[in-house]
């Protein structure tokens, strides 16, 4: 299945507004890959400031807030935010 988000990014620099810039397809095998897929590649933009992903449809959208208060997303949610990464 494939899912389409919008990515948005500033209109500029100087500027604190942030306008669709591409779109992404993802390909996903089912919800909860599709949730995954999502928050890295939002997580990969923590320190872009105005940057971000958004689902197009506001369907995934709503089961992706669902997804976030699930004991699914709270098992899952350090190795997400960390990945392979090494924690003090």
């Amino acid at each position: 299945m494939e899912i389409i988000l919008d990515y948005w990014d500033r209109v500029s620099y100087t500027s604190c507004n942030s306008e669709i810039k591409h779109q992404k397809i993802i390909t996903v095998t089912n919800d909860i890959d599709a949730f995954e897929q999502f928050y890295k590649l939002n997580n990969s933009l923590r320190y872009c400031n105005g940057s971000y992903y958004k689902f197009q449809d506001e369907e995934w959208a709503n089961k992706y807030q669902e997804w976030l208060h699930s004991e699914d997303y709270k098992q899952k949610s350090f190795n997400l935010y960390y990945g392979n990464g090494v924690v003090d």
